[in-house]
């Protein structure tokens, strides 16, 4: 799994773009480069790319531990909104059940869109 993170300082939101293979490891170290970056504050908006990103070895197991992540990071991740964006229905299942695993036990409000038009306008509103 490789990544890119582009902030945008106009709309305050952080561009994650995402390749390659989902796993938990790298979902892992993701977090952490993200967090690491100078210009992170908790409660930062994220826009997660995940259009490119195969989910074909999301489990219901590695999904378990990439919510574990987050909730490990919850305090630093904080309660800013965060989009997760992915290009098919497959993809959207799985990310749908992190976004459910995650939903009664962190501060983010998060939601799973095919359309970046409708992720953007929700990170905003």
């Amino acid at each position: 799994m490789h990544w890119t993170i582009e902030p945008d300082p106009a709309s305050g939101i952080v561009r994650i773009t995402t390749t390659g293979r989902f796993g938990a490891a790298e979902h892992l170290r993701m977090i952490d480069d993200i967090l690491s970056r100078p210009y992170w504050r908790p409660g930062t908006r994220t826009l997660f790319d995940h259009r490119a990103l195969d989910f074909g070895d999301a489990t219901y197991e590695v999904m378990r531990a990439a919510t574990a992540n987050h909730l490990a990071n919850d305090d630093r991740i904080g309660n800013g909104r965060t989009a997760i964006l992915v290009g098919s229905l497959a993809a959207f299942g799985s990310v749908r059940q992190f976004e459910m695993l995650v939903a009664d036990h962190s501060a983010t409000p998060m939601h799973v869109f095919q359309d970046e038009a409708a992720a953007l306008a929700w990170l905003q509103g």
